[in-house]
């Protein structure tokens, strides 16, 4: 059995945060000599000093950093958990993790969540942002119940269901000598400064798409990491970047962004979201996906 308690993780977490014992004993509710206390007492159990004072603040030692890191994941599964029991009591009786990156966007989710709640009265759905890179990792162990995801290959275990076909296009401001071309062509990149989320090359979009087949790739590449970064270089007049339309969809109201085809025939990717292959017919993740299938159809 475990020597220490709820109470001892979150004076743990709350003097690291704080760093002293007057503020934390205060976020806690509780004197400052009855938190004292607790540390002693945690001290005591485990056999080891937790915290050090350094610079008139308390500062966690090396044990004292374990504990935390237990402390930041326990209190926040107890945190869910308490959450999701008290939707139970609502009348929610599931609750479906839909996981999107930044590069999806969020302009479509009100109308999703609509659709979905006219149809499944007793869940509902929690939106995931950026999840882990390997999202069908996140798929196989429950983290998330659907995904969304462009150009992945379809994989053993998973069901796919097909969103929509997406042109990759270049993105620009109306000054920039990319918007004097009725198309712009893939060597019209070498001597641009390109803005992109990520340097590393991933299945079906632009650099396997459009630069890697040409053998070329621009010659000054600033990446940023997320999409509305992106968009904020390309404003100031800092570069150019390759998007697909759908992520660009909702940037371009009241800005001076414009975008190109590239290419003759343009590039294009597909967006699908997959499910585990294993969920029951008319389950709720399955209603979800016949929801977002809907939503693009």
């Amino acid at each position: 059995m475990p020597r220490i308690g709820m109470r001892h993780l979150q004076m743990v977490q709350m003097i690291t945060q704080t760093g002293n014992v007057s503020d934390a004993a205060t976020i806690l509710g509780i004197t400052q000599s009855a938190l004292s206390h607790r540390i002693r007492e945690a001290e005591r159990l485990l056999s080891t000093p937790l915290f050090i004072r350094r610079n008139k603040k308390l500062v966690p030692t090396s044990a004292g950093e374990r504990l935390l890191h237990s402390a930041n994941v326990i209190l926040k599964e107890m945190e869910l958990a308490e959450f999701d029991i008290a939707k139970y009591s609502a009348g929610i009786n599931q609750t479906l993790r839909l996981g999107v990156d930044h590069r999806v966007g969020s302009h479509w989710l009100p109308e999703l969540y609509q659709a979905f709640n006219d149809k499944v009265l007793d869940a509902e759905i929690e939106l995931i942002s950026d999840p882990n890179p390997d999202a069908f990792y996140c798929l196989r162990n429950g983290r998330l119940d659907i995904c969304i995801m462009s150009g992945a290959k379809v994989q053993a275990g998973f069901q796919s269901h097909f969103l929509l076909k997406d042109e990759l296009v270049a993105v620009c401001l109306p000054e920039h000598d990319f918007a004097q071309k009725e198309l712009v062509q893939v060597e019209d990149f070498l001597d641009q400064i390109y803005i992109t989320d990520t340097t590393t090359p991933e299945y079906h979009r632009e650099y396997e798409q459009v630069f890697s087949p040409h053998n070329t790739f621009p010659q000054q590449v600033i990446r940023v990491g997320r999409t509305d970064t992106i968009i904020a270089f390309i404003k100031a007049g800092k570069g150019i970047s390759i998007l697909p339309k759908w992520t660009l969809q909702p940037y371009l109201a009241n800005s001076r962004l414009i975008y190109k085809s590239i290419g003759e025939s343009g590039f294009f990717i597909d967006w699908m979201a997959f499910t585990r292959k294993d969920e029951v017919e008319h389950s709720p993740c399955l209603q979800l996906a016949d929801c977002l299938v809907a939503l693009f159809d």
